[in-house]
């Protein structure tokens, strides 16, 4: 009996000195049971997972010639698919630090101006006597050249080949730590001669410079910017492989798949050209820096691409590319390219991809 009553009271000490313990294992062994218990079970009936929160789709910004209404539009059969997927941005900043590496990697070695633009961010620039290098931290634009009024090209040596300029960018972009993740879709090379600008010439003998260049490979289609026909990477080099012009402003380093939308019909792009689309490139602005009135368009081509935003949306979003002549007020004709937003805005719920159906490939970029 004594016996007994002396474990009792072992028992008892033992749970007022480590009840606390003991209550912590009781709660963990039946969230455990509990736990088990609902593996397998069907959730409770009526429960909702939940949403994912959507991406916010607004209209793409395209700046540009309006087309008036009584703007005459002609336009040849194409095809496309029926829906497309919108892509999320994935955000890409540099840093002060990188900046002052790369100016350094340019053979600058004085301190930056500093400045503010309202849609990129700050701005770094530096010049010297012959050469000049701008770059926006916040977006990821960065532009270096050879002031041609100041400085004589050579005219000794040859041209790269196009083989030796594409490897020139890419060990500059390794050396500036601007490697993309993403897949280049490279641009056909341009021969240039110094005109008041770069101006082309079809006979590679006469020209002063080779300019390659890439846009990124978004889904199955490029990223582009104002100007379809101005690769968002490029680089200029002329007789001896001297950087005459490097260019890079992509704005996202990589790129992730959204929710699907339906793109507009032929019959959509038809209505819609002269309220949605823009005039981006004219050719007569090569010559004059007016406006030119466009009284009358015939597009015979139709592309498909993603749209980069001039003020850096992160939403990226499919465009239609319309390709043909315009007729000026005085009767010129001049090429013009329009962009036309692809999705039908108004109609904006997200769909389920469909089975693969077969349909005509839009023509690439070129």
């Amino acid at each position: 009996m004594v016996k007994l009553k002396e474990m009792v009271k072992k028992i008892l000490d033992f749970i007022k000195r480590y009840w606390i313990f003991i209550v912590l294992a009781a709660v963990a062994s039946g969230l455990l049971i509990l736990r088990l218990n609902q593996r397998g079970k069907p959730p409770f009936p009526g429960a909702q997972p939940t949403p994912t929160p959507k991406i916010s789709l607004i209209r793409p910004k395209i700046p540009g010639i309006t087309i008036p209404f009584e703007t005459k539009v002609t336009m040849t059969d194409f095809s496309f698919p029926s829906q497309l997927k919108i892509y999320q941005g994935k955000e890409s900043q540099l840093s002060t630090n990188q900046a002052t590496k790369i100016a350094k990697d340019f053979n600058f070695s004085g301190s930056a101006s500093k400045s503010e633009d309202v849609f990129l961010g700050t701005f770094y620039t530096w010049s010297s006597k012959t050469n000049f290098l701008s770059i926006a931290i916040d977006s990821n634009k960065i532009e270096y050249g050879l002031d041609l009024y100041q400085t004589q090209v050579s005219n000794q040596g040859s041209i790269p080949s196009p083989e030796e300029a594409k490897k020139t960018l890419e060990n500059l972009l390794d050396k500036l730590g601007l490697k993309p993740e993403f897949e280049p879709k490279w641009q056909k090379e341009e021969y240039l001669v110094q005109g008041y600008y770069f101006q082309p010439v079809t006979n590679q003998n006469e020209a002063d410079f080779v300019k390659i260049g890439f846009n990124p490979a978004v889904g199955q289609h490029q990223l582009v910017g104002l100007n379809p026909n101005e690769p968002l990477v490029s680089l200029i080099l002329g007789k001896g492989g001297e950087i005459i012009r490097f260019q890079y402003q992509i704005y996202f380093a990589n790129f992730e798949g959204q929710e699907t939308y339906d793109l507009k019909t032929k019959e959509t792009v038809q209505t819609t050209l002269t309220t949605e689309g823009r005039i981006v490139y004219a050719g007569t602005l090569e010559k004059t820096t007016q406006e030119p009135k466009i009284t009358r368009a015939e597009f015979n081509q139709v592309r498909l691409a993603y749209f980069q935003e001039p003020e850096k949306n992160s939403v990226i979003q499919p465009i239609y590319i319309l390709s043909g002549q315009g007729t000026l007020e005085n009767g010129e004709t001049t090429k013009i390219i329009a962009y036309l937003p692809a999705i039908k805005f108004g109609s904006q719920t997200p769909q389920t991809p469909e089975a693969p159906r077969e349909f005509f490939q839009l023509p690439e970029l070129p």
